[in-house]
């Protein structure tokens, strides 16, 4: 599986999510380039460590 970590903006949601499944990390208002920064690194973590079957196949981007 080649999944990807990819940046979505709705209405309800804006974050980091899984192109595989419904893996989601929602952004925080952040004020500063450092704190934005901290918080993509964090999400890029919790990403790579993610398993797929454990959140669902449910999409496919």
């Amino acid at each position: 599986m080649n999944k990807r970590l990819i940046w979505v903006e709705g209405h309800d949601f804006t974050g980091w999510c899984c192109s595989h499944c419904t893996l989601g990390i929602t952004a925080p208002h952040l004020e500063s380039t450092v704190a934005a920064l901290a918080f993509n690194r964090l999400a890029q973590e919790t990403f790579e460590k993610h398993i797929c079957a454990e959140t669902g196949h449910d999409r496919q981007i």
